[in-house]
């Protein structure tokens, strides 16, 4: 098996993304690429209202065929019931145990899960453990920029302090509808 069918195997998969001409995957066609190391660092990390959020490609590295994010849910930090209107997500367990609730369906991820949740669909989600770590698929990409316009640079690679009050709500639902968040409850 060669390459190109063997990254499409795992793309048809879910497991990997594919867009054809996509600009981290140009060179698919050859038996040759890029090569490309991902890491949080202090360049890329962000401080997310009590969790540490890492872009590792943004929409611009990709063409916007995907974003890719490392992050740390943290209990009792979770957002309320919302929409993504423009993007898939899918959500990789790298540790913990998160309780998704989409289209229906309960469903529990531990390390190891893969949870698919598609564009237009209400969901939420309860972190179980004390914090998660997950990495963050968004495809198309581009709702990584919420997280720059409302976070601050992580000034260590650390989970941050616990915010000292409760969030700003009316900024964090008027600025998630540019990015065509909906959240049903508080609108």
């Amino acid at each position: 098996m060669n390459r190109k069918s063997f990254l499409l195997g795992l793309s048809a998969a879910g497991i990997v993304p594919f867009v054809s001409g996509h600009s981290l995957l140009r060179n698919i066609d050859s038996e040759t690429g890029t090569p490309v190391m991902l890491a949080p660092d202090l360049n890329n990390s962000y401080w997310y209202i009590g969790t540490l959020i890492s872009i590792l490609l943004s929409a611009k590295d990709t063409g916007g065929a995907f974003s890719l994010l490392h992050g740390y849910e943290i209990q009792g930090l979770e957002p309320p019931p919302h929409i993504h209107t423009q993007e898939d997500e899918s959500f990789y367990i790298l540790d913990g145990e998160i309780t998704y609730t989409a289209g229906g369906k309960v469903m529990k991820a531990t390390r190891g899960s893969w949870v698919f949740l598609p564009r237009n669909i209400e969901h939420s989600f309860r972190v179980m453990t004390p914090r998660a770590e997950v990495l963050i698929h968004l495809s198309p990409g581009g709702f990584e920029e919420y997280f720059i316009e409302m976070s601050d640079p992580a000034a260590e690679l650390v989970i941050p302090p616990m915010p000292q009050g409760p969030p700003d709500v009316r900024r964090i639902v008027e600025t998630a509808s540019r990015y065509g968040i909906r959240f049903p409850g508080l609108t």
